[in-house]
C-alpha cells in the first residue's frame, strides 16, 4: 500500500512526500533527510517511516522534542492508516492509499494543471476588468474563497486594490477588514511568496486581531515583479478546512502569476485607479490595531 505524508513547514507551502512498502523516509533538520522540515523543535535526524509485516510504522531516531501518532509519544510503533504525526511542534497528515485512490489523486494533479493553463488562456483574452480576471484565477487555484489584488501607482507612489473579490473595497480600508496585512507586509517588502496553512499555530499571525475577527485558516500571497521590482501582490485566503496549498499548487499559482503579470504590465497604463483605496491607509489602520508587522 502507497503512503503519503503531508508536512505543515511554518509559512511555507505544504510538502508532500508519497512512499512505496519498499522505502523508508528519513525525516528531520538536516538536508540529508529524505523530507526536511526546517523548525527548531526538530532534530537534525528525528525519525523515520518504514514499513514492515503489512504496517507502516514509525521509529523516533532520539529526537529530543519526541515523535508523536495521535498525540501519542512513540519510539517504534506501527501507525494507522490515517493519522496525525508530530515530530517536535511540527505536524504532519500521514493517509495510507490502495493504487486506485493513487491514481485518482494523480489525475486530480492533471486538472488542476489544466485548470493552470486554461486560466491563463482566459487572462490573456481579457481587455477589460483584467485585475478582477487575475485575482479570480489565484483565489481558485489557491483553494480560496476571498482576496484583493494591489498594484503600484507611481502618480502617487502607493499601492492601490485594483481588484476584490468577497471583499467590499471599502471594507479594506476599515477596521472591519479581516485579513492579515501583516502577511501582505511581509510579502511587499522581500518580495517572496507566502504561505500558511494553519494559521492558529502560526503566533505571529494567530494573535493578530484581523485574523481572530476573521476566524482564517488558510491563505496564500504572491508577489508580482517588475523586472526585479515588485509591483503588486495578490492576497487569497479562507474560513474553515479544505486541501492544503502544497509545493504544487504554490507551483501553479507561480506560473499563472508570473503569466498575468506580463498582461498586467501591459495594460497597466490603460487602467484606472482612481478612487482606489490607498493600501497606505489599510496599513496605517490595521497596524494599530495588530501592532507591528513582523
Amino acid at each position: 500500500m502507497l503512503a503519503r505524508l503531508i508536512a505543515y513547514p511554518p509559512d511555507a507551502a505544504a510538502v508532500s512526500r508519497w512512499l512505496q512498502p519498499d522505502e523508508r523516509l528519513r525525516i528531520g533538520r538536516d538536508p540529508a533527510c529524505d523530507l526536511v522540515i526546517a523548525h527548531p523543535s526538530v532534530s537534525r535526524m528525528h525519525a523515520e517511516l518504514y514499513h514492515q509485516d503489512d504496517r507502516w510504522r514509525l521509529r523516533d531516531l532520539g529526537s529530543k522534542n519526541g515523535s508523536f501518532v495521535d498525540g501519542i509519544a512513540v519510539t517504534d510503533h506501527p501507525i494507522p492508516t490515517d493519522c496525525w504525526l508530530r515530530f517536535g511542534d511540527s505536524h504532519c497528515d500521514f493517509g495510507v492509499f490502495d493504487a486506485a485512490q493513487a491514481e485518482a489523486l494523480r489525475e486530480r494533479q492533471a486538472e488542476r494543471r489544466a485548470l493552470s493553463q486554461a486560466l491563463v488562456r482566459k487572462v490573456s483574452q481579457q481587455a477589460d476588468s483584467l485585475p478582477a480576471h487575475v485575482l479570480r484565477g489565484v483565489v481558485e487555484l489557491a483553494g480560496c474563497s476571498r482576496g484583493f489584488l494591489l498594484l503600484a501607482d507611481p502618480r502617487i507612489g502607493e499601492f492601490t486594490v485594483s481588484a476584490s473579490l468577497k471583499l467590499d473595497p471599502d471594507v479594506l480600508d476599515d477596521r472591519a477588514f479581516s485579513g492579515s496585512v501583516g502577511a501582505v507586509q511581509r510579502v511587499l517588502s522581500d518580495g517572496k511568496p507566502l504561505v500558511v496553512n494553519d494559521i492558529g499555530n502560526e503566533g505571529w499571525l494567530a494573535s493578530r486581531a484581523s485574523v481572530i475577527t476573521g476566524g482564517l485558516t488558510t491563505l496564500a500571497c504572491l508577489p508580482l515583479f517588475d523586472g526585479r521590482s515588485v509591483f503588486g501582490a495578490v492576497y487569497a485566503d479562507r474560513r474553515g478546512p479544505g486541501e492544503p496549498i502544497t509545493e504544487f499548487e504554490l507551483e501553479l499559482l507561480s506560473a499563472f502569476t508570473e503569466s498575468a503579470t506580463l498582461y498586467l504590465l501591459a495594460h497597466r497604463a490603460m487602467a484606472s485607479l482612481d478612487g482606489a483605496p490607498r493600501w497606505q491607509t489599510i496599513v496605517d489602520r490595521q497596524s494599530a490595531l495588530a501592532g507591528p508587522a513582523p
